[in-house]
C-alpha cells in the first residue's frame, strides 16, 4: 500500500505534462483550399434481387444453362430419361 502512494503521485504528475488539445498540423486537413464531394444518396435496397419461388425445373437442364460455353437454346442433348426412351 505504502508502495501504491508513490506510484499514483508518478502518474497524476506525468499525466499533468499532457498536452490537451492535438498539434495542428495533426488536426488540420492536407489542403483546405480544396473542395470536398458531398456524399450522394444512395438507397439501401440498390442491386437487391427477388427471390420468388418458382416451380422445379430439370436440374440436368439448369447444370447445362451454367455450364462453361453452354447455349440453352441448341438442345443437342442425348439424355435417354429425358428423351422418355
Amino acid at each position: 500500500m505504502i508502495k501504491l502512494i508513490p506510484l499514483a503521485m508518478l502518474g497524476l504528475s506525468l499525466g499533468a505534462c499532457v498536452a490537451t488539445q492535438p498539434p495542428s498540423y495533426l488536426a488540420a486537413p492536407a489542403n483546405s483550399t480544396i473542395d470536398t464531394r458531398s456524399p450522394g444518396y444512395t438507397a439501401v435496397t440498390a442491386g437487391v434481387r427477388s427471390y420468388d419461388v418458382v416451380d422445379p425445373l430439370d436440374w440436368r437442364e439448369l447444370n447445362r444453362r451454367v455450364a462453361p460455353g453452354a447455349n440453352p437454346e441448341r438442345d443437342d442433348s442425348n439424355d435417354a430419361a429425358r428423351r422418355g426412351r
